[in-house]
């Protein structure tokens, strides 16, 4: 009788490496330890890239590659949440000591004003006994000014205590107030950074949409920038998202808000403002940055750079989402780079759009 065997399943056969990533990039998306909240959903969108990455990849080369990346992003985010969770830990321990101390200091020191103020009323106890008013007023003379001096001394202890508490809490605030706009401000533009501008565009759509003012959105992207890195290196790189980030500063009013979106890319939420002053306003400064001359010093020698930008706008419309004004004004941008770069392309939205969106806003509003 032949003996039959039964193959166990290997993490070596050409489906199962991804089966068992698919599982492990699942279980770390429901566990992920705490971090800034816009940093965990980049995170969790990122494992679920992979997961499907996976899906379409075998063992091999391209899986060993896939998940080298995943561990590398992984690593990155673990990273950043333990520096988060420390720095959340190091403030709520600050907090729990100046309140420990605070207490402390109340507590001991009326403990010390309860003993004299009982002392001196014992005295004042004894000195009923005494027959010679001339003592009675000299000793009843000497009490008052001893109490008057505790309650003095106590007064003043009361104004240190407060002081210090004072100037202790507001350092810490300041300290919390320095690390949020640290956390909402690109480090190398000193711009909004990504999680800024998802939350000012969701509370800017909402009020726009609300009040009935308008808004704009402007998608700004560098154009050839891997060629300038690769020409010129990525220090002049870096320095030209400053110079952009800059000029963009130098384009807009106060009260609308700069971010970089990421890489290369930048962001302008613009309020109150029209498209066609949008457009007017960001071709002029597209002509004025494609003139300009950028000096920098490479071994002693100052070498000059010149580089341009291609911008998609948009209009927020009725019944759009922040979603809808970003993929409007992405495709204005990538529609800027089709034809040639350097220019201004401004989309509205559909005029079957807005048909199909009238309906859904006047039973919004009934509703």
């Amino acid at each position: 009788m032949a003996s039959t065997t039964t193959k166990r399943p290997s993490l070596h056969d050409g489906t199962d490496p991804p089966i068992v990533l698919d599982r492990l990039l699942w279980v770390l998306g429901e566990l992920a330890p705490e971090s800034e909240p816009p940093d965990l959903m980049d995170f969790k969108l990122k494992l679920l890239e992979y997961r499907k990455g996976l899906a379409h990849t075998a063992a091999g080369p391209d899986l060993a590659a896939v998940a080298h990346s995943c561990l590398k992003t992984c690593e990155q985010y673990l990273d950043r949440s333990r520096k988060f969770v420390k720095d959340r830990e190091a403030e709520l321990m600050e907090v729990i000591g100046i309140l420990r101390s605070s207490a402390a200091t109340i507590v001991g020191d009326t403990a010390d004003f309860n003993d004299q103020l009982v002392a001196t009323t014992d005295k004042f106890g004894h000195l009923a006994q005494l027959d010679d008013i001339r003592e009675l007023k000299r000793q009843l003379t000497a009490e008052v000014s001893t109490m008057r001096a505790a309650v003095e001394a106590k007064r003043h202890r009361d104004e240190q205590t407060y002081s210090k508490l004072t100037s202790r809490v507001e350092s810490l605030q300041s300290k919390l107030v320095k690390a949020e706009e640290e956390a909402s401000i690109d480090p190398l533009t000193r711009v909004a950074n990504r999680g800024t501008f998802d939350r000012a565009l969701r509370k800017t759509v909402a009020s726009s949409l609300e009040t009935g003012i308008p808004m704009s959105l402007a998608m700004i992207d560098i154009d050839d920038f891997k060629k300038i890195n690769d020409q010129h290196g990525h220090q002049v790189g870096d320095r030209v998202l400053l110079c952009t980030a800059l000029w963009l500063g130098k384009v807009v009013r106060r009260t609308d808000l700069v971010s970089r979106y990421g890489g290369e890319e930048f962001a302008v939420i613009l309020n109150d403002a029209k498209i066609q002053q949008v457009e007017a306003r960001l071709t002029q400064a597209l002509a004025d940055l494609a003139a300009n001359n950028f000096e920098y010093e490479h071994e002693g020698e100052k070498r000059i750079i010149r580089f341009t930008a291609s911008i998609g706008i948009t209009e927020l419309a009725p019944g759009d989402a922040p979603a809808d004004v970003i993929k409007r004004a992405d495709d204005a941008l990538y529609e800027a780079k089709r034809k040639g770069k350097n220019r201004v392309i401004a989309k509205k939205r559909s005029m079957l759009a807005n048909l199909l969106s009238r309906p859904a806003a006047k039973a919004a509003k009934s509703a």
